[in-house]
């Protein structure tokens, strides 16, 4: 069957690879288990997710048994059972301590993202935890305690009242910013220049101080947010001068970091990809 000693050692070799990945994930499927067997862990949605995806990894089925398919069925429904309920007692939780329940409008479904104005929660059911965002940049991680999120989600939005500025002042800013972008790359005016450019002269220029965090800069859902005000004000042109934003389309959206979205509403926003201030 091996014609060289060579060939005979190549096998061996990948035959002790291929027991000790077995034994390796059996030790992973014996402990999710064994976690689910802690009490009211039937209860976490995350000990559950962990289980079944211990089960279903391919080399694992060997040590399923005869009622394994049966458990990673059970295991399944359970989980499916403890989402609606979740999601029951999240939805509930939250309308009935907002102040303006209208205020909360559901973005999508799976995964649930719900609008808190003037936040966006991603909801994360399996991990029991949530995400505040503002234009699709995450701001903090809370649990799925109604009353936490709540209170995350004033914090932050303290934090932006404390950052922001007024929309005339954010438009000279913003044009000394695009300004010195120019000078840096040795473009003409009127030139177009990525957006996520900006964020370091606006570091500099920002007439707010003390409020990044130290060695960050300005937060990019700061920029979204002055630049969405900037419109809804309607103050995009100034003295003859326009804000021009370029829409970022096709694979110019794969890397976010290139890239800002800047939301016009609680379900509806746009990626962008540069901008330039021209005559307007």
């Amino acid at each position: 069957m091996y014609e060289s000693e060579t060939e005979l050692l190549a096998a061996l070799q990948a035959t002790s690879k291929s027991v000790s990945k077995a034994l390796t994930g059996g030790k992973a499927l014996v402990k999710a288990l064994d976690r689910l067997s802690e009490e009211r862990a039937l209860e976490r949605p995350d000990l559950l997710a962990e289980a079944v995806e211990a089960l279903k990894e391919g080399e694992n089925r060997i040590f399923w048994g005869p009622g394994g398919e049966g458990l990673v069925h059970a295991l399944e429904a359970r989980a499916r059972q403890l989402r609606a309920t979740a999601h029951h007692q999240l939805l509930s939780g939250l309308s009935s301590r907002l102040a303006n329940p209208e205020h909360m409008k559901v973005v999508s479904d799976s995964p649930l993202v719900l609008y808190l104005h003037p936040l966006t929660l991603e909801v994360h059911f399996e991990q029991f935890k949530g995400t505040l965002m503002y234009a699709r940049e995450p701001l903090a991680t809370t649990s799925l305690d109604p009353e936490e999120i709540l209170s995350a989600h004033t914090v932050q939005v303290e934090q932006f009242r404390g950052m922001r500025i007024d929309s005339r002042q954010f438009w000279n800013v913003c044009k000394l910013a695009y300004e010195m972008v120019l000078l840096k790359n040795g473009l003409p005016r009127g030139s177009r220049v990525d957006i996520v450019e900006l964020l370091a002269p606006l570091t500099w220029l920002w007439p707010v101080q003390g409020q990044f965090k130290k060695g960050t800069g300005m937060p990019r859902f700061l920029l979204a947010y002055q630049i969405q005000k900037l419109r809804q004000d309607g103050m995009i042109a100034q003295q003859g001068v326009r804000l021009d934003l370029g829409s970022a389309t096709g694979g110019s959206t794969r890397n976010k970091a290139n890239v800002l979205y800047i939301p016009f509403g609680p379900t509806e926003g746009q990626y962008y990809l540069s901008l330039c201030f021209g005559q307007g």
